[in-house]
């Protein structure tokens, strides 16, 4: 006796038919969330400016500067005082405890 097999939805006919997930984007996913982590890491210790994140965490100033401005689009950073030009960045109470 052979048991029914539940009928594919949309979303995975849709991956199947595409061939699935890009290596490179897979890729550039994982770049990207381990930049996230790193940054997390570096402003663990305290409030830092751009240049000070991108040195502690092993990334560009270009590259730690877009992902600092998405991580507080979404809450998970906060400008803190100013350091001469720059401002400090902050990790927020709800991130620091995660």
């Amino acid at each position: 006796m052979t048991t029914p097999q539940k009928p594919q939805t949309k979303m995975l006919q849709l991956k199947e038919r595409r061939g699935g997930i890009p290596q490179a984007l897979l890729d550039s996913v994982r770049e990207h969330n381990a930049a996230r982590v790193a940054i997390k890491r570096a402003l663990a210790a305290g409030p830092l400016t751009v240049p000070e994140v991108a040195a502690a965490a092993g990334l560009s100033t270009r590259e730690t500067l877009w992902i600092l401005t998405a991580m507080r689009k979404y809450g998970a950073v906060a400008e803190d005082t100013q350091a001469g030009s720059y401002m400090r960045y902050a990790l927020t109470t709800k991130e620091a405890r995660a």
